[in-house]
């Protein structure tokens, strides 16, 4: 990569972080309403340039090599805020919140994963499904509710369910390391044994969005990537003229 140009580089990588991160914000007040959602923020990474083979001789703090001045900012990891969203009493029997950590687990073409969004149902079958179709599943797998009225469901603080007198199963519940955000209000990682958690029933967890400090977001990072595009205008326009200077010489 030619030294000459190395700052087009550098602003450029700049301008597509930011572009990236106005995505990810966008999302995050998409979301906004929706049930048991956890907000993302993109991290950023310095990655410094690698020294040509001829500046490896040069002293190794010196400003003349390149890895001394120049740093791409480039996109690290987007990162899921696990941070409690808030309660919204809905007295249906069969929603159900987490306050603390942890996850409710359903089953996706015979696949696990994991969501914060306790708004269930009951299928033609009798089982317990969340808004989306997908099975909830228990520590024994499916839940089964059968036909029962719906008064007669009760979620213990602890995941048990029962209909009547009788334990029909107990939400499984986990923690995750590593989290990630998939479609659908979905998430994934490594599950862990959750801990320090309680069900409430009758109640739905909020998202953990808040769309003022998003906002303020979106316009700093608006803010950046306009600064970024006119600093390569500027930059693109001193290489013409330094172009056409030479050539006119």
């Amino acid at each position: 990569m030619a030294t000459d140009f190395q700052s087009l580089y550098v602003l450029a990588s700049g301008m597509y972080y930011n572009q990236r991160k106005l995505e990810v914000i966008s999302n995050n007040l998409a979301n906004v309403n929706t049930d048991g959602f956890k907000k993302e923020l993109l991290t950023a990474e310095a990655y410094p340039v690698k020294p040509t083979p001829p500046e490896s001789f040069k002293p190794k703090y010196s400003p003349q090599r390149s890895d001394n001045n120049f740093v791409y900012p480039v996109m690290g990891k987007e990162v899921v805020v696990l941070t409690q969203g808030e309660l919204k009493k809905t007295d249906n029997p069969l929603d159900a919140a987490i306050v603390g950590r942890g996850f409710f687990t359903v089953e996706v073409n015979g696949k696990l994963y994991y969501t914060r969004d306790g708004h269930f149902l009951v299928d033609k079958n009798g089982y317990l499904i969340n808004q989306n179709g997908y099975p909830v599943m228990g520590e024994n797998g499916k839940i089964y509710i059968g036909r029962a009225p719906l008064s007669s469901v009760r979620i213990t603080k602890n995941g048990d369910i029962f209909v009547g007198t009788t334990k029909v199963g107990r939400l499984k519940i986990v923690d995750l390391e590593g989290v990630r955000h998939l479609r659908d209000n979905l998430y994934t990682g490594k599950p862990v044994k959750a801990q320090n958690f309680t069900v409430v029933q009758g109640y739905l967890e909020g998202s953990n969005v808040n769309p003022v400090d998003e906002m303020v977001r979106m316009i700093e990072t608006v803010r950046a990537y306009e600064t970024y595009a006119n600093s390569i205008k500027t930059v693109d326009e001193n290489n013409s003229k330094l172009i056409n200077g030479i050539l006119k010489a």
